[in-house]
């Protein structure tokens, strides 16, 4: 049998540099590339392939993991640019998509059907409720995502049902064994598998002797991209398929994991050359993207660091513009800032398309968003929702709506049974009888049936709804809007409604913000219920942005990963924000948000711009927080930081006074530049650092340092956007804030 003719590859779409190419021209063996942000890892993975191929490997025995589809089809034309139809003969592809297509030819190894039925996250919740139901005794669906990412979490452990019923230690994760136990059969029963089967199976069927022998036989070479985000199946999938030949290229960086939260296993990065021994390691430092002052910046931080394997990046091009870093006043102020630094680029001549704000949570951009429509800036919400659209916003809002106006049809039909109260299929089919009967509103309707005893065993919850609304319609349109919200919060328990949910946290912080915008609305004053609602309802109704506006994108840190822009803001640089709040106790937490920042701050080409706000309105007020630590740990002498104002608080809400600059949301005037200093730290930690306190002057603070004790102690302390050293004495109050 001839050998197969060696391929001529075009080298030109793969200038590479030296450390680039000693990974392309790796002889043999596990191979871990260390590549740092923006250096060209896509153009080394795609050499690779084509050297291979062009040395005389097929095609069929080159198995390149991708993390998504798109990351494949561009990897493929990559591909065939240099070594033509070829390419279309290679294993590329996701993990999940990969499983599927070696499951469809093990099926009868694997114990399925060949046609089997791939479930789709629907479907999944689908079977998990009635599930679920039968367990429970209730009809009640918030939890059936979080029971679905518990499910999720022991599958990407390759922990089976029978082995989470033998670790279960409590009636809850009883409850949910059982309920994984029910949900396997369930989906065995219906030829079916979910996306985390999908792995499962794959790496089940690979420990069979004779499966495992000929699949890892087949590839030759096996090819890992984003390896940082693999969780402990995909490992053991790689593992398998690479036993034989041991040719294992992995190209990946440890110090951008941000997954941890569901599943990616930083250690399949940090132990790589205890899990194949021999392996060798190359290191791809020089960035083709940011400038050296934020690679600096960016260098700094990671190095705090310590489960890390180390690198350093750099670069060639200009020094560049120092990182900058303004402390704003208040959530409001921040949005301005950012606006007018959005505006002074473009009056610079660039594009509002060169921009990209970033933030921790998705709750943040309301501020922004807000700030931006009141100007006319055109912006797109990149990976999520825009604020006023979310599913837990629009409820609330539609909860409102009802109370003001019984006739909104729309409004009624959105919360009727949100939270469930047992007002299902029959009672909906009674109401819209009446409705087209009597041409009554659907909410008058309700009440007749309920009133004339048609409702049976739903009378309990329509009352339980016309409570909800007769409490808000009672207090009347005057009403402080951030009240009303919380009448409704208290009657139908929403916050227990989302509790359950896979996204629960992220959904609370929304309604927090929600509750945050309704006290802050009105100019900053607070509004009334009907101001509320209007207000909402124009930024609501606010035109999509056409496509090819001129736009700038708003996206979550985790959103922009694998994204650039010339130029790019980090929002929300507090404690308790960025880092999350769910982090600060947590060694492997605290990591992984320094990861996400750098993640943020090398994503920028040109220009970095970080705002923090010294108070921030929350559901429970407004309160101050230290700024994160993330910025402290940028040197001073790579950090620019602007000049602070000096704003009044008042008392009650440590919201600025009216007509203090930077407290009001409607302000068109540019303000001076923001700045904040950090304050000394001590050696030990008082007692009394990050509580609120009160100066009759200042008015309210948190407190950064203590020298001393007793009365005449020193105080460093924050009062809005200005640091001051004050004597104790002159200091009242000390309740615990959240500025530690």
């Amino acid at each position: 049998m001839r050998a197969p003719p060696v391929m001529h590859v075009t080298t030109e779409p793969f200038a590479l540099n030296p450390q680039q190419r000693a990974a392309v021209e790796h002889g043999g063996g596990p191979l871990l590339v260390l590549a740092g942000a923006g250096s060209g890892k896509t153009r080394v993975l795609t050499a690779r392939v084509a050297r291979l191929l062009a040395h005389g490997v097929r095609p069929e025995a080159v198995l390149a993991f991708t993390f998504t589809n798109r990351a494949a089809r561009e990897m493929r034309e990559r591909i065939a640019r240099a070594v033509g139809p070829a390419a279309g003969r290679l294993w590329v592809g996701t993990f999940h998509a990969t499983a599927a297509r070696l499951l469809r030819r093990e099926a009868a190894a694997a114990g399925l059907p060949r046609d089997f039925t791939i479930y789709d996250r629907d479907d999944q919740e689908g079977v998990l409720r009635g599930i679920l139901r039968d367990l429970d005794r209730t009809d009640e669906p918030a939890r059936v995502g979080a029971v679905l990412a518990r499910i999720s979490d022991a599958k990407n452990a390759l922990v089976t049902p029978e082995e989470a019923a033998r670790a279960a230690t409590g009636p809850a994760e009883r409850r949910v064994a059982e309920a994984y136990a029910r949900y396997q059969a369930a989906l065995r029963a219906s030829g079916a598998l979910d996306f985390d089967d999908l792995i499962v199976e794959t790496v089940r069927v690979l420990r069979r002797a004779e499966v495992g022998a000929r699949w890892a036989g087949r590839f030759e070479h096996v090819l890992v991209d984003e390896y940082q985000d693999t969780n402990h199946a995909q490992f053991r999938m790689v593992e398998a398929l690479a036993a034989v030949h041991r040719n294992l290229f992995v190209v990946g960086d440890d110090d951008q994991s941000i997954y941890g939260w569901r599943g990616a296993d930083l250690a399949n990065v940090l132990e790589f050359e205890r899990a194949f021994p021999g392996a060798a390691v190359v290191r791809l430092e020089q960035n083709y993207r940011s400038t050296a002052a934020i690679l600096d910046a960016a260098n700094a931080v990671i190095g705090h660091n310590r489960a890390r394997k180390g690198k350093r990046l750099w670069c060639d091009r200009e020094r560049g513009v120092p990182v900058r870093f303004a402390l704003a006043a208040d959530e409001a102020d921040e949005a301005r800032r950012i606006r007018q630094h959005l505006a002074a680029h473009v009056a610079r001549g660039g594009r509002l398309a060169d921009c990209a704000v970033l933030y921790r949570t998705n709750a943040q951009s309301r501020a922004l968003e807000a700030e931006l429509r009141r100007h006319a800036v055109p912006y797109e919400i990149v990976g999520g929702v825009a604020f006023y659209q979310r599913r837990e916003v629009k409820d609330l809002l539609a909860y409102l709506r009802l109370a003001v106006n019984p006739a909104d049809a729309v409004a009624f039909w959105r919360v009727w049974n949100t939270p469930r109260r047992g007002l299902g299929a029959a009672v909906e089919a009674r109401v819209q009888a009446r409705v087209a009967e009597t041409g009554a509103p659907p909410l008058a309707a309700l009440r007749a049936l309920a009133a004339g005893g048609a409702l049976g065993r739903a009378t309990a919850g329509a009352a339980a709804f016309f409570d909800v609304l007769d409490a808000v319609a009672s207090a009347g349109p005057e009403v402080p809007a951030d009240a009303a919200l919380r009448l409704v919060l208290e009657r139908t328990r929403y916050l227990e409604h989302l509790a359950g949910e896979e996204d629960a946290a992220e959904r609370r912080a929304n309604v927090e913000e929600l509750v945050a915008s309704a006290a802050a609305a009105g100019g900053g004053r607070g509004a009334t219920l009907a101001e509320f609602l209007a207000e909402s309802a124009l930024l609501t109704d606010a035109d999509r942005v056409t496509e090819g506006t001129d736009r700038v994108l708003l996206l979550t840190a985790h959103n922009a990963k694998g994204l650039e822009f010339p130029v790019v803001v980090v929002a929300g640089l507090e404690e308790g924000l960025f880092p999350h709040g769910a982090a600060l106790e947590d060694g492997p937490g605290i990591e992984e948000e320094r990861r996400l920042f750098y993640v943020a701050l090398t994503r920028a080409r040109d220009e970095v711009l970080l705002t923090a706000a010294a108070f921030r309105r929350r559901f429970d007020g407004a309160r101050g927080a230290a700024v994160s630590r993330f910025v402290d740990e940028i040197p001073p002498a790579l950090l620019e930081r602007e000049e602070a104002p000096e704003p009044r608080w008042s008392r009650a809400g440590g919201a600025p006074a009216r007509g203090v600059r930077g407290g009001g949301a409607d302000r068109d005037d540019e303000a001076p530049s923001l700045a904040w200093s950090p304050p000394p730290r001590s050696t030990t930690r008082h007692r009394a650092v990050g509580r609120t306190v009160w100066h009759d002057a200042f008015g309210r603070g948190v407190v950064q340092a203590v020298e001393g004790d007793g009365p005449d102690a020193r105080y460093t302390v924050r009062f809005g956007a200005s640091v001051k050293k004050v004597v104790g004495r002159f200091l009242t109050g000390g309740e615990d804030g959240d500025g530690s």
